[in-house]
């Protein structure tokens, strides 16, 4: 009696295990297709912000295109809803909230943070001199690109896939060093004399390069792990 009580805890555990494990591969399949869209749209809203700001230097309103980030989290979820309506109609699991959590929070934090220093770059020049304005300026791009990363590799470690997790370390320490440390701006004040009539797309080509960081880490961090993870449940 005993013997058998055993056999149907130890049977009652691996059929647990099982759906655990079942599950986290249904909820990878739907995440490798939310990685998959959202690289894709963030790399497109990336070209499309700096096409609109090298345009728009000229008439004086420079990074007016990092408006359009405000219409992505939008887009992306209008996407992937009707690239995941496969599984809309699954029961919700456990590593599937999870997921979902992870990217909600992140949406909240970036979102948020994008409207403070949108708002900060309107009022504070109003009572501000411009060096002071300048020393005070808040950068969205580095803050965004590490919490990007930080929601890359939470999902990593749910999903539990070791080079998924690397992914989002990798691509968001370094994006963000290159972002904070204004490495971009160094190598195109290197390559265009600010005394010369280059000052205004010196200035242009600054405004952009937080979309290049942003179109290299959506490439590295969310495309590439999207990719891989469909090819794994191929």
């Amino acid at each position: 009696m005993e013997e058998n009580s055993n056999l149907t805890a130890e049977r009652s555990l691996e059929i647990i295990t099982q759906q655990i494990e079942q599950s986290r591969r249904d909820v990878s399949k739907t995440t490798a297709q939310s990685l998959y869209i959202a690289g894709i749209c963030i790399m497109c809203t990336a070209v499309l912000v700096a096409i609109i700001n090298i345009i728009t230097m000229s008439q004086g309103m420079i990074g007016i295109g990092h408006l359009l980030w405000f219409l992505l989290p939008f887009i992306i979820l209008k996407l992937s809803r009707k690239y995941t309506k496969d599984s809309a109609h699954t029961p919700v699991s456990f590593v599937g909230s999870m997921i979902a959590k992870t990217w909600i929070t992140f949406g909240y934090f970036a979102i948020g943070f994008f409207v403070i220093a949108l708002i900060w770059s309107f009022v504070a020049p109003r009572f501000l001199l411009p060096s002071e304005f300048v020393v005070s300026r808040i950068r969205v791009a580095p803050v965004i690109v590490l919490l990007m990363g930080m929601a890359i590799t939470m999902t990593g470690h749910i999903l539990r896939q070791r080079w998924l997790i690397t992914f989002g370390i990798v691509a968001g320490l370094l994006c963000f060093a290159w972002e904070h440390f204004h490495l971009g701006e160094g190598i195109v004040l290197a390559l265009l004399d600010s005394n010369s009539a280059f000052a205004l797309t010196a200035a242009g080509i600054s405004s952009s390069l937080p979309c290049l960081t942003i179109f290299i880490f959506a490439l590295v961090g969310l495309l590439l792990p999207g990719m891989m993870l469909k090819k794994q449940n191929l």
